[in-house]
């Protein structure tokens, strides 16, 4: 998952001459010459104040001395190869630093029973407790790590330990439920892929499952059973599809004024947390509970939940690999761990890497400042179905049109090509979306060849006017950039449940044929589109099997399997003037 330039110097068959392999590692990263030798002390036993030990690898600097300490706590084994664990253990403590890998409660060497999220905030604590405590520690921690190891910090944060001073959440965010849920739809893929992967002791791929057939069994609370297993936290997820006790009890959103260490936030463009972590950066800066934890940053690049930056259908270029971010990494837990470094405290707070320019750029706030926030309205004479038909995006807003209409059958959805979703066999990231705008049932609205390159970078949103048949359905809407040779390449999906329209907490289903205003928050990007492409747009009504598909009946969610068609009809015209709402950064902007 990290380092992957140094994976192939790792390999280069100096692994038993351990310094010389990190001045390698150290050379191929751009990052300072190693100054330790490393040692290795396997299943250290740390206790819990339950009476629970979790097991520990420590990779400490071979020296005399106290030392910073970086935990990462890891569901998927702490010496997990996939995940690089050990190569980064070793890469930190070459660096200076004892990195502390520890397998959470329940799982692999560590005693307990494993439920996912739950007891990672007082297990956090008491590892920061005790670490800070040892000779080997000069008292500060750091915590590190992806994904769900990256929830275990921000789920620890709050509690309070003097010891820890930084963070680096990576793809991850403060509130667990926008991981796996949105607003009622569940990030279904991953749902079920993850908990039969992850249900025991130890994570398990599974390669003996059909998971394209998996996927499509109703009722979603029996697609456990349906593989064998029956999984109570998977239960428990799918019984609350809403924000409510169940999700409030992991998420640290509200608590962020109890946090007192600063974070780096690394995102990418492509990962499905992306919005929830710029939304954690912002109330770090805004409300964190120091001086310190108010100097948060935030790093985002091209990459998906895995760090992938290599992709079939886009070219990012040679600076878009994720292990440059080791750079930032170091100098991050060197600023607060060990002898603060004059200059970073001047730098602007927020890194982001443009696609399309294939360059880094450092901003001072988001959104930026400078946006012009730019209507492009829908139009069409009623047949914008397919990317043949006739939509058309445009800064002209509508007059009299007539409306675009769809029938979106749940046993037919459209395939998510591309996107966020890692898990099973889905292929996250930039893909080419022309199979899927050749669909009756997706409509396309596309600007004419752009006559000078325009700059998207921010938050997103379609402002979309339209009715359905049915009292309970979904709206997708996905930005595109479609090259000179059509090549339409995914940028960011947004969807909306018509139920959960306004509010989570209080559903509201449709009076069908009425037509009624949805806010479908795409979400952030920054790319920019050159001169001769077109910025598009799709609208249909699903996107599977990323999410989970609408079954348009209003029945409560998950629990049944009946499904009815939809006749969607979306409007443009001067009453309902649907528009894509972008963020553009005047081209005349200073770059740094």
């Amino acid at each position: 998952m990290i380092l992957l330039s140094a994976i192939l110097l790792a390999v280069l068959g100096v692994a038993a001459l351990f310094p010389l392999k990190w001045r390698l590692v150290a050379i191929g990263l751009g990052i300072p010459q190693p100054l330790h030798s490393v040692v290795v002390e396997k299943n250290v036993m740390v206790p819990m104040r339950d009476g629970i030990r979790l097991a520990a690898d420590l990779y400490r600097p071979d020296a005399e001395g106290a030392f910073p300490v970086i935990v990462a706590r890891i569901p998927y084994g702490k010496a997990s190869a996939r995940l690089k664990i050990p190569l980064a253990g070793g890469l930190f403590a070459s660096q200076g630093f004892v990195f502390l890998a520890q397998d959470v409660r329940g799982k692999h060497d560590s005693e307990g029973t494993y439920y996912p999220y739950i007891h990672e905030a007082d297990d956090g604590h008491d590892t920061f407790e005790w670490a800070g405590r040892q000779p080997w520690s000069n008292g500060r921690i750091g915590t590190y790590g992806f994904s769900y190891v990256g929830s275990t910090q921000w789920l620890s944060a709050p509690n309070g330990s003097p010891y820890l001073k930084a963070m680096v959440p990576i793809v991850t965010g403060q509130n667990v439920y926008e991981r796996w849920i949105h607003d009622g739809v569940f990030r279904w893929n991953d749902v079920l892929v993850w908990h039969l992967e992850n249900r025991g002791p130890k994570a398990e791929k599974r390669d003996d499952v059909d998971w394209a057939s998996a996927v499509r069994h109703l009722p979603l609370i029996e697609a456990d059973d349906a593989l064998g297993q029956d999984i109570p936290a998977y239960n428990d997820w799918i019984r609350n599809p809403t924000p409510g006790p169940y999700w409030e009890r992991i998420n640290v959103e509200g608590r962020v004024s109890e946090m007192r260490a600063p974070a780096l936030i690394i995102e990418g463009w492509y990962d499905y947390y992306l919005d929830q972590a710029i939304a954690d950066y912002i109330r770090m800066r805004e409300k964190g509970g120091t001086p310190e934890a108010r100097r948060s940053r935030l790093l985002i690049g091209p990459w998906t939940h895995v760090t992938t930056s290599e992709f079939q259908d886009r070219d990012f270029g040679g600076e878009a690999d994720f292990s440059g971010s080791i750079r930032d990494i170091l100098r991050w837990y060197q600023y607060w761990l060990l002898d603060p470094e004059k200059g970073l405290e001047e730098e602007k707070p927020i890194k982001i890497f443009v696609m399309g320019r294939n360059q880094w750029r450092s901003e001072a706030e988001w959104p930026l400042e400078r946006t012009r926030w730019t209507r492009f309205y829908l139009h069409s004479d009623g047949r914008a179905n397919t990317s043949d038909g006739d939509g058309l995006l445009s800064l002209q807003p509508p007059g009299k049109e007539p409306f675009d209409r769809y029938l979106y059958d749940p046993d037919d959805p459209v395939p998510s090509v591309g996107g966020t979703s890692v898990y099973g066999i889905a292929k996250p990231g930039p893909v080419d979306q022309r199979a899927v705008e050749g669909r009756e049932d997706v409509l396309v609205y596309s600007t004419p060849p752009l006559e000078e390159a325009v700059e998207v970078t921010g938050p997103v949103r379609l402002v979309l006017h339209a009715s359905s048949s049915a009292r309970d359905t979904d709206f997708v809407a996905t930005l595109v950039d479609v090259d000179p040779e059509g090549k339409a390449v995914n940028l960011k999906t947004g969807i909306v449940r018509a139920r959960f329209r306004s509010s989570t907490e209080q559903p509201a289903f449709l009076v069908p044929g009425r037509v009624y205003e949805f806010a479908i928050e795409i979400g952030a990007t920054s790319n920019l589109f050159e001169e001769g492409h077109r910025i598009r747009l799709q609208v249909t009504s699903s996107c599977f099997p990323e999410f989970s598909r609408n079954l348009n009946t209003g029945a409560p969610i998950g629990l049944t399997a009946e499904r009815v068609e939809a006749e969607q009809t979306v409007f443009h015209d001067a009453d309902f003037p649907s528009a894509l709402v972008l963020p553009v950064i005047p081209q005349a902007s200073p770059e740094s």
